[in-house]
C-alpha cells in the first residue's frame, strides 16, 4: 500500500483550524464595517455642530425652540396646548434633518444621511399631522371659523408642502421604480431639496405669524420681534450652508 494510502485527505483539525481562520476574518470584517459606519456617523455628526454656519444654525433653531416652548408651558395645559407644542416639535426636527445633510461628499455619508434625514422628515410630518389633527378638531368643537386668518391659511398650504415632500422623498428613496427608474428618481432628487427649503421657510413665516391671532395675544404673549429675530438667525446659518450645485437645474436655450 503506498504511503498516505486510506488516510483523509482532510483531519478533523484542519476543519477546525479552517473554521477558526473564516471566524476570525468574520470578525475582522464585522469589525471594519462597525468602525467604516461609526466613522461615517460621526461625520454626520459633525454636520449639526461642527462648523460656524451650523453653530449660528442651531443656535436659533434651538432658542426659537424654547422660546415656544416657554410661553406653552407657561399656560394651563389645554387640548389646544397640542397644536402649537406639536408644531414647535416639528419645525426643530425639520431643521435637524436639514442641517445633518449639509452638506454630505461620500457615498456611505449620502447614504446613511438619506436614511436619518427620513427618519427626522417622518417624525416631523407625524408631529404637524397630529397639530393639523388637533386644530382642526378645536375648531369644530367650538364652531369655529377653519382657514380664517392669514396664519391659518398659510399654515395650510405648509401642511400640504411638507406632507408631499415627505411622500416624495420616501418614494425616491425607497421605492425609485415609481416613477420609472432609479435615475429618474434621483432627476428628482433637486425638486425634493427645493420643497424641503420652502417648506421649512413657510414654516417658519407660519410660526411667526402666529403672534398676530388673538390667542397669542390674549394667553401665549410671544412677540413678533423675538420669533422673527430667532428665525433670521436660524435663516442665515442654514443658507450659507446651500450648495446651489445640488439643485443641477438646467434651462435649455431658446
Amino acid at each position: 500500500m503506498p504511503s498516505g494510502e486510506g488516510q483523509p485527505l482532510i483531519t478533523q483539525s484542519d476543519l477546525q483550524g479552517g473554521r477558526r481562520v473564516m471566524v476570525t476574518s468574520d470578525r475582522q470584517s464585522l469589525r471594519s464595517m462597525n468602525s467604516q459606519t461609526s466613522d461615517v456617523a460621526n461625520e454626520l455628526r459633525k454636520n449639526l455642530y461642527s462648523s460656524r454656519s451650523s453653530i449660528i444654525a442651531q443656535f436659533g433653531a434651538i432658542a426659537l425652540f424654547l422660546y415656544i416652548f416657554y410661553h406653552i408651558m407657561a399656560n394651563d395645559i389645554i387640548f389646544f396646548t397640542g397644536h402649537p407644542a406639536l408644531n414647535n416639535f416639528a419645525i426643530f426636527a425639520l431643521t435637524q434633518s436639514i442641517i445633518l445633510v449639509q452638506p454630505t461628499s461620500t457615498a456611505a455619508e449620502k447614504q446613511l444621511g438619506a436614511t436619518v434625514h427620513g427618519i427626522f422628515n417622518v417624525i416631523a410630518g407625524m408631529a404637524f399631522f397630529g397639530a393639523l389633527s388637533i386644530i382642526f378638531i378645536n375648531k369644530a368643537a367650538h364652531q369655529g371659523i377653519h382657514f380664517k386668518s392669514v396664519h391659518a391659511r398659510l399654515g395650510l398650504v405648509t401642511y400640504i408642502l411638507l406632507f408631499a415632500n415627505v411622500l416624495l422623498g420616501i418614494t425616491q428613496y425607497w421605492t425609485p421604480y415609481v416613477y420609472g427608474s432609479v435615475n429618474r428618481a434621483k432627476s428628482l432628487y433637486k425638486f425634493h431639496r427645493v420643497i424641503g427649503y420652502v417648506s421649512l421657510a413657510f414654516s417658519f413665516l407660519t410660526a411667526a405669524l402666529s403672534t398676530t391671532t388673538d390667542y397669542n395675544r390674549s394667553i401665549f404673549g410671544m412677540k413678533l420681534s423675538v420669533l422673527f429675530g430667532l428665525i433670521i438667525v436660524t435663516s442665515n446659518g442654514l443658507a450659507v450652508r446651500i450648495r446651489p450645485q445640488k439643485f443641477q437645474f438646467k434651462f435649455r436655450r431658446s
